[in-house]
């Protein structure tokens, strides 16, 4: 878990960094000029433009990552909501028992009360 969590912080960073080249497409980048590559018109050569798509699919896999730890938690708080709710019910219901049993108590005493001649 901690583990998930220390990659998802450093994807979102990555995330953050979003307009900066990551690092596999620099180190794309890297290979194709020690490779003396050919470059395309915006000046990449196709080790930089693998190296893109491979740093987009570590940030997506990141946002999907994120998108499922928060359905998680959402369901989460949603549970702790219906049982909360579902607890004030009891409680209301203990309480309404408790009265009922008191004024019921307190009628069967004056009974007996009236029995013993008190």
């Amino acid at each position: 878990m901690r583990a998930q969590l220390h990659i998802v912080a450093a994807l979102v960073v990555v995330g953050l960094l979003g307009g900066c080249d990551g690092p596999r497409e620099n180190a794309g980048e890297k290979a194709d000029a020690a490779a003396n590559a050919s470059v395309d018109a915006l000046g990449e050569g196709s080790r930089e433009r693998l190296g893109e798509v491979q740093d987009r699919a570590v940030r997506d896999q990141g946002r999907a990552i994120e998108a499922q730890a928060d359905a998680a938690e959402d369901r989460a708080d949603e549970v702790r909501t219906v049982a909360d709710q579902r607890a004030d019910g009891l409680e209301q219901q203990a309480a309404a028992l408790r009265k009922d049993a008191k004024q019921t108590g307190k009628a069967l005493d004056q009974q007996a009360d009236a029995i013993r001649g008190k």
